[in-house]
């Protein structure tokens, strides 16, 4: 089972939020790897130190974009689904009945994760239209859409697929493991599409990127969260972009959690986010693949770290993109940006975007 140490999480995001105090150059422009120490006070606050005392040293587990991780029965049972992966692991230190309670309201727990406190324990309620219809099957090879059919297969895992092991506190785990089905991810983007298709006629932004984008930040995961507070579907970072997004729709202040865990106003922020750095931020960009690369990379770092790969000032660094061929601007900011995670980045979801390119 994968497991997120407490002590890298923390390091991450003190160094996250080193980097955007020591950066306050053209903020008109530049994000600045904008953090929020709040996802850094949930790991060191109580949620922490109840899963040190319960489960023991190095067995933290937290939600995270691509990770929802609940739990449950005052933290001795857990359930983990990877998006990523396509594995969902669901393990109690209680009895078995608290694991099949933990596997029924995984298997149909909703995909409106407003009001859900993931660092809190407790049940997810259970949803008449389960999320993971469609990604999950039972051992008949049959959607998971009911309570008797979710009963069922809870009882099969327990009774033919139970697992245990054994923690360094000497606690024994009880678990069980279901794999998802091959084309998971493709069943989750497609479930989003309308709200896609509804902010590309709006904001004039290609399908096939806002869907490459929402791949790489979550996997299609509503109930994203990062170390940094970035939430939901397209990870929208709510003093930072959510306030320009804000800003740019005539509102105050910035989006609420449960603003940004609305899948439809998620996904709106996020592309009218990519509104702003294409028409704002990055204006002056003349080649539009050139413009694609660099909103990408800006959409992770900030549009004033991209520029700044080709120039400190930014009207030298447009004029330089533009005597540029795109794929030189594309080696440039996959190779020369400080930040290897951007240059990751670019890389992820331009492979990402490809495999949209034809969904209808």
């Amino acid at each position: 089972m994968k497991k997120i140490f407490f002590k890298k999480l923390a390091v991450l995001a003190i160094i996250s939020l080193l980097y955007a105090c020591s950066s306050n150059q053209e903020r008109s422009y530049d994000e600045t790897f904008a953090k929020d120490t709040h996802g850094l006070d949930l790991l060191t606050g109580q949620f922490s130190r109840n899963i040190d005392q319960i489960w023991g040293v190095n067995e933290l587990l937290v939600a995270s974009r691509k990770d929802y991780v609940k739990y449950t029965d005052s933290y001795y049972t857990r359930s983990h689904i990877s998006f990523e992966e396509g594995q969902i692991n669901i393990e109690t230190l209680a009895d078995l009945n608290r694991l099949h309670n933990a596997i029924v309201h995984t298997l149909l727990m909703g995909s409106d994760a407003k009001g859900i406190d993931l660092f809190a324990s407790g049940d997810v309620p259970i949803s008449s239209r389960p999320f993971l219809v469609g990604q999950v099957v039972n051992n008949f090879g049959q959607p998971i859409r009911d309570l008797n059919t979710a009963n069922n297969f809870a009882s099969y895992l327990i009774q033919n697929r139970l697992k245990k092991r054994k923690l360094s506190n000497g606690r024994a785990v009880q678990f069980v493991s279901i794999q998802m089905i091959a084309n998971h991810v493709n069943v989750r983007a497609r479930a989003y599409l309308p709200f896609v298709r509804k902010a590309s006629r709006q904001y004039g932004i290609d399908e096939s990127l806002i869907l490459g984008i929402m791949q790489t930040e979550s996997s299609f995961n509503p109930y994203a969260i990062s170390y940094a507070n970035a939430l939901g579907l397209m990870q929208v970072v709510p003093h930072s972009a959510g306030r320009d997004v804000f800003k740019m729709k005539g509102l105050s202040g910035q989006p609420s959690k449960n603003y940004l865990f609305d899948p439809a106003k998620n996904v709106d922020a996020g592309v009218s986010y990519l509104w702003l750095l294409r028409n704002e931020y990055l204006a002056g960009i003349e080649n539009p693949t050139s413009m694609r690369y660099a909103m990408i990379s800006a959409y992770n770092s900030g549009a004033g770290a991209v520029l700044r790969v080709f120039n400190p000032d930014k009207d030298q660094a447009i004029y330089q993109i533009n005597r540029m061929q795109p794929e030189q601007v594309y080696r440039i900011l996959t190779t020369a940006h400080p930040s290897s995670q951007a240059r990751n980045y670019l890389l992820k979801v331009d492979k990402a975007q490809q495999s949209y390119r034809r969904v209808r």
